[in-house]
């Protein structure tokens, strides 16, 4: 008597049912961070702010992280390889300047990844910077400026308390000339351009100098391009 050799029982229902067999799970890589977000408290301005991430890979698959993005005054770096096995872990640290910054702060690193269901990661840190002595704005972009031109920019001097004051300022470059002044809302530094500047782009940093210990020069980035005075106005017929 011939012997009947029956088919499994899931291929046998998955046959009679008019489909195929469900496709084996594809391991995945994925990125945990068990605390996105950190609180510093607070900082004496030109203190970095250093904090490290905790990074592991909670997948089945290597975890690749692609790139670590931030702002210009921060970098982010990986303690090791960038690829992660799975069960791996690593720390990415985030440091940012606090110099020109005061105040509150909110800084973020945006990390890519090959996890699908995370590609883009943001990761905050937040806290308060303690205002020692600082200008505002702390950049400056004159733009086209003529030459000879008098009070180009005014930038705002700010203490974090009486003990400190603003005591000279230094142009940085041939083409500027800095002064102080006492106005309604407090102190600041006058830009000027002064008659012979050469012409063409220039960039410098201002120094302010201060009374204060902890930061005893403030320097403002200043860029900008100088142009030929305009020529005077023709006069009206005789």
């Amino acid at each position: 008597m011939p012997v009947v050799r029956r088919a499994p029982l899931a291929l046998l229902v998955a046959v009679l049912a008019g489909c195929e067999p469900a496709p084996e799970l594809v391991a995945l890589p994925r990125l945990v961070v068990d605390a996105p977000a950190f609180d510093f408290g607070q900082l004496p301005q030109g203190a970095p702010i250093d904090h490290g991430f905790d990074v592991r890979n909670d997948g089945g698959a290597p975890l690749t992280i692609i790139d670590l993005r931030t702002a210009c005054d921060c970098t982010a770096t990986l303690d090791g390889p960038h690829d992660l096995p799975a069960g791996a872990r690593a720390t990415l640290r985030l440091r940012c300047a606090t110099d020109t910054t005061p105040g509150p702060q909110r800084r973020t690193v945006t990390v890519y990844s090959n996890d699908p269901e995370h590609r883009a990661m943001v990761l905050i840190v937040t806290g308060t910077v303690a205002l020692e002595a600082a200008a505002d704005p702390p950049r400056v972009y004159l733009g086209s400026v003529s030459a000879g031109s008098d009070g180009a920019r005014t930038v705002a001097l700010r203490a974090g308390n009486d003990g400190v004051r603003f005591v000279g300022a230094e142009g940085g470059a041939p083409q500027l000339r800095a002064r102080l002044a006492d106005g309604d809302d407090g102190p600041a530094v006058i830009i000027d351009v002064v008659p012979d500047a050469p012409l063409g782009p220039f960039q410098t940093v201002l120094r302010v100098h201060t009374t204060s210990r902890a930061r005893p020069v403030v320097e403002v980035p200043i860029a900008g391009t100088v142009t030929a005075p305009s020529p005077p106005a023709a006069g009206g017929a005789p």
